[in-house]
This record gives structure tokens, C-alpha cells and sequence, in this order.
């Protein structure tokens, strides 16, 4: 089997072309993908410790906490101590991480329009369903 012809291949391949339509919007708000999803989680699972969002986004403490760090010193989010358990800080968006995320969103959202825009409504849901099952397979 030719290599062009390969699942791992063509994923591989797809997945770029969508990270580098992603980057070149994120980059222009001094912003990285992997940001992005980090405020994203932080938004819609928050507030949550940064154990929790390393496991979430299937990353390392020692990444994860470098990520927070940068959006820290962005002011896009906060840690303050969790009044449940003293040892965990929590994570939360400021404002100008919530103003960011509100005016990036329909950005990312253009993209994923683009994406699906090339299926059915009906291939986009298969293709998401067959690409979970994949996922959990890895």
C-alpha cells in the first residue's frame, strides 16, 4: 500500500492543513493552538485545577503548567488557592480571556464550517463518530 493511501497518512495530512488555517488566525492575537484549547477547557470545564486540564488536553503537569504560566502572564486567566483542597490552585478565565475567547471564536468557527461544508450533515456525523472510535482504539 502506497503511502499517500494510508489512513495514518491522509489523517496525518488533514489534521496539518486544519493546524496551519488554525495558526495563522490564533497567531495573530500572540495566541497558540495549544492556548487556544487550554482556554477553551478552561471556559467551558471551568473552574477546574491544572491536573485536570492536563489530563483534559492529554498532557504532561510540567507542560500543562507552562501553558498556564503563559496564559497567566497574558492575563487571560487566574489561579487562585481551591478553598476545598488548599494544595490545588484553580483555574479561571479573567475578563480579557473571556473578551479574547469571544472574539476568536467565530474564527475557529468559520474554519469548522469550512470543514464540515465539505460533507453532508450526515458524513460530517459519521466521520466524527468513526474518528472517536478510532480515538479510543489509541
Amino acid at each position: 500500500m502506497e503511502l499517500d493511501s494510508t489512513l495514518g497518512f491522509i489523517l496525518g495530512r488533514v489534521s496539518r492543513k486544519v493546524h496551519y488555517r488554525l495558526d495563522d488566525i490564533f497567531k495573530s492575537r500572540h495566541m497558540t493552538i495549544e492556548q487556544w484549547v487550554g482556554l477553551r477547557i478552561i471556559h467551558e470545564d471551568g473552574p477546574l485545577c491544572q491536573k485536570k486540564l492536563a489530563d483534559r488536553m492529554e498532557k504532561n503537569q510540567n507542560t500543562t503548567k507552562a501553558l498556564v504560566d503563559r496564559l497567566e502572564d497574558k492575563g487571560l486567566i487566574r489561579r487562585t488557592v481551591d478553598p476545598g483542597d488548599r494544595r490545588n490552585l484553580t483555574l479561571t478565565l479573567t475578563d480579557q480571556g473571556l473578551d479574547l475567547l469571544c472574539s476568536l471564536s467565530p474564527l475557529e468557527a468559520e474554519v469548522n464550517a469550512l470543514i464540515e461544508g465539505s460533507l453532508t450533515q450526515k458524513q460530517t456525523e459519521t466521520l466524527k463518530n468513526l474518528l472517536l472510535k478510532l480515538e479510543k482504539k489509541l
